[in-house]
């Protein structure tokens, strides 16, 4: 048997990088002991395998601390996967003597503030006297981190997808009929935007409908801006979708304004489907489509841009929708979960 896995979050409860620790459990299970870690209060929504040893922390920051250094104490001999912590996280790991610690980037924002980034860069650089191995799930979260937080090595391993669920729904589009959003619905997201970009267009093509899927802290404000459009019938927030792939299936044209993305999942599970996309000009997203122009919105923070990028989309719909749902066909070996899952291994190996 091999060393035990102990995935550490803050929260064990359904989400993006959460979701990946499911497919993880189910994978080392039969080669690995393997534990979950909640570092606070929190049941156990990511997996019902009968020998996962589940342990859940503390509210209060200082017990939580007190009580994950004594469990890294204890379990210091197996490797520690740190999904979604922090540098603090990482330090006590380090401090406590883990021998195999693995941190974990899935994002390429690491401070709110001044303060903040005072203590947590601090934080980073006394990590950094410790060895640790860093995963990124993009070369562009990986460059971030190298420029922002510390010079070291980085093994980029792409985040992993059940490629053939999307698939099964993969059709070209032949007609502009629904638009859609994908995704929080939170600040840096640039929802809002979407909404305007519907308005730009929306006396043109009667029939046109706007579709929101997500949810998030801003669902009343939006709801707000989309209920001042003239349009405003034609705009249908729909909250938590379950069926992604159904819901990718049911859209013709994917606008995804974000202004900070580490990979981009929802990107590639959209162009899967062969659903066109225009999205913002992050570097993670031209690791999925190839830099092609055609899926660019610009910068989201210049609306005339945006604009310009999008009406010429839409302009270009037939030949956009061609490309998309070629690209979709090409994309499922790079990104599937069985390559995810052997550079995974790599890592605790």
């Amino acid at each position: 048997m091999k060393k035990p896995v102990h995935y550490i979050l803050w929260k064990t409860l359904p989400g993006g990088a959460e979701s990946l620790v499911t497919a993880y459990i189910e994978h080392f299970s039969k080669t690995r002991k393997q534990y979950l870690y909640s570092l606070r209060p929190s049941e156990n929504e990511l997996s019902t395998l009968p020998e996962l040893h589940f342990q859940a922390g503390y509210d209060k920051n200082l017990d939580c601390y007190k009580a994950y250094f004594r469990y890294c104490r204890q379990h210091r001999d197996g490797v520690f996967h740190l999904v979604n912590s922090g540098p603090v996280v990482l330090l006590l790991t380090l401090l406590a003597g883990v021998q195999q610690p693995v941190y974990h980037i899935h994002g390429t924002k690491y401070w709110k503030s001044t303060l903040e980034r005072i203590y947590l860069k601090t934080a980073w650089l006394l990590c950094g006297l410790f060895p640790f191995r860093v995963v990124a799930n993009s070369t562009h979260s990986a460059a971030v981190f190298r420029q922002k937080i510390l010079r070291k090595k980085l093994h980029i391993v792409y985040n992993g997808f059940d490629v053939e669920t999307f698939l099964a729904k993969r059709h070209r589009r032949t007609e502009l009929r629904r638009l859609a959003y994908i995704g929080r619905l939170h600040t840096g997201k640039n929802v809002d935007l979407t909404i305007r970009l519907f308005n730009e267009i929306a006396g043109q093509y009667p029939k046109l409908e706007l579709h929101l899927a997500g949810t998030g802290n801003l669902r009343d404000a939006l709801e707000a801006l989309a209920a001042e459009s003239p349009f405003r019938d034609r705009i249908i927030f729909h909250g938590w979708v379950q069926d992604m792939a159904a819901f990718y299936a049911d859209v013709d044209l994917f606008i995804f304004p974000s202004a900070h993305e580490s990979f981009g999942n929802v990107v590639l599970e959209a162009l899967l489907t062969g659903l066109p996309v225009l999205a913002s000009n992050i570097p993670a997203f031209d690791e999925i489509h190839g830099g092609d122009p055609a899926f660019s919105l610009g910068d989201p923070a210049n609306y005339a841009e945006a604009r310009d990028h999008f009406l010429n989309g839409v302009a270009h719909f037939t030949e956009l929708a061609e490309k998309a749902y070629a690209l979709g066909g090409q994309l499922g070996p790079q990104f599937s979960m069985e390559k995810h899952l052997e550079g995974i291994a790599r890592m605790y190996d």
